[in-house]
Parts: C-alpha cells; sequence; structure tokens
C-alpha cells in the first residue's frame, strides 16, 4: 500500500506542556483514520498540525512523500490537504451553494479571495455541483447556509473540503452538536460517499459510534502520546485504550 500520510516523532509544546510528544503513525491512501482520545488528549492539537494550523516543536509531516512540516496552511491545502472545522465557519447569509463554490474557487486561485476569472468561477460551479451532489445536498443549493439545520450545515461544511478536490480529507467533529437523527443521517450520508470513491480521511470524533461506523483504523492519543494504533477490533481489546479512554468495552 503507498502512505498517503505520516507522522514522524511530531511534537507539540505549549510553553512547559507538551500537548504532543513523539507521535509517529502512517495513514494509507484510501483509509480512514481516527484519532480519538479523552479531553486534552491533544487530538486537535494533531489535527491542527498536520493541517498546519499549528507549527510542530519537533518531528516532521509527510504528505505523498513531501515534507509539509511547518507549512501555512493555505499552502499545506494547496498541496492537497483539505479540511473541517469543530465550530461552523460559513457565510450565513450566502446560499450553501455559494459557500461550497468559494471554497473551491479559493483553492484553484491559489489565495481564499474572489480571484481568478470566468474560467475559474465556471470550474468551481462544477466542483461545488459535485460535491453537494456527493452528499445528497442538491436540494438545499440556494438555501441561506445561515437557515440551515445544523446537520445540513455541518454536510455543507464537508462539502467545502470535498469541493477542493483533496488528496486527504481532514474532518474535526463532523457530527458535534448533532443530534441522534441527524447523527444517523450523516454517518450514511458519509458511509455511502466513502463507498463509492477511494478517498484518504482523518477523523477526530468523540462519538464511538460515529468512529465504529466509519474508521478503518483507529488511533488512540492519551497526554499528547500515541498509545495504541490498529483496527477497530484491536483498538476495542487493547487494554490500556479501555483504562484511559474507552472505560472497558465488551
Amino acid at each position: 500500500m503507498t502512505t498517503a500520510l505520516e507522522c514522524i516523532g511530531v511534537g507539540r509544546n505549549f510553553g512547559a506542556l507538551a500537548a504532543l510528544a513523539d507521535v509517529s503513525l502512517k495513514v494509507q491512501q484510501g483509509e480512514v483514520r481516527a484519532v480519538i482520545g479523552p479531553n486534552g488528549a491533544g487530538k486537535s492539537t494533531l489535527f491542527n498540525v498536520i493541517a498546519g494550523t499549528l507549527k510542530p516543536t519537533g518531528g516532521q509531516v509527510i504528505v505523498n512523500n513531501e515534507d509539509l512540516t511547518g507549512m501555512r496552511s493555505q499552502a499545506i491545502c494547496q498541496r492537497g490537504i483539505s479540511r473541517t472545522f469543530q465550530l461552523s465557519a460559513l457565510f450565513p447569509e450566502m446560499s450553501a451553494f455559494d459557500n461550497v463554490r468559494l471554497a473551491a474557487q479559493g483553492k484553484l486561485s491559489g489565495r481564499w479571495k474572489m480571484f481568478g476569472g470566468a474560467s475559474v468561477l465556471e470550474q468551481a460551479s462544477g466542483l461545488a455541483e459535485q460535491a453537494m451532489a456527493r452528499l445528497n445536498l442538491s436540494a438545499i443549493y440556494d438555501t441561506p447556509a445561515g437557515t440551515l439545520s445544523h446537520g445540513d450545515q455541518r454536510l455543507v461544511e464537508v462539502a467545502m473540503a470535498l469541493a477542493q478536490r483533496p488528496a486527504i480529507l481532514m474532518l474535526d467533529e463532523p457530527t458535534q452538536g448533532m443530534s441522534i437523527q441527524e447523527t444517523h443521517r450523516t454517518v450514511n450520508t458519509l458511509k455511502a460517499m466513502l463507498e463509492e470513491e477511494s478517498l484518504t480521511v482523518v477523523l477526530v470524533e468523540h462519538d464511538m459510534d460515529v468512529v465504529f461506523s466509519l474508521a478503518d483504523r483507529i488511533a488512540v492519543l492519551h497526554r499528547g502520546r500515541l498509545i495504541a494504533d490498529g483496527t477497530v477490533e484491536e483498538v476495542k481489546a487493547d487494554a490500556g485504550v479501555q483504562d484511559a479512554y474507552l472505560g472497558g468495552l465488551d
């Protein structure tokens, strides 16, 4: 298999606090990798280091054999990593479609501004339509994003990332704040999309049912260190994981 993403000895300090310490893992192309752990384990820090929001204080981040360590998030996006955020990052007065198209335009033009001319606008529109169709969002094209249900808003954010044609899609708590019904729908939508195409995904998620439904492999962080990395069944059976986070799964 081909490695899409590799973290080698990644560390990140905040003053005297080591939020990440010597974290190493590999994500293969086409794999859905979940990153889990208790609050303060370092999940969001690792996610933000990979995406370029934070610079590591040690180690390397390699994507498709290119060292992206310490690059700015815009440069990393141009190299094929797109992400969602824990908190909604939509323009509420713009339509769902325009939000998705704007994300595609930013990637195509190389900057997060409305540049690129008519040809870029046309291409971005096509990418936005494709992304929304993949997530069954065609019925809400013209709906102002701020009036959508929370579940639809979160899916629109996934569509924004998909419209950037990522090599690696990073989902940060995609079901956060959802009702049980919204979570069920979102998981089914994401599973259907992933079954239709090979897409490398890094997923941070607290809801273990979501993790077990979507992930091929799971990396477990505790106090900034990687304590387990394996298949769903391997992680479920790991005594250290049960003690640190899962509370004794059967």
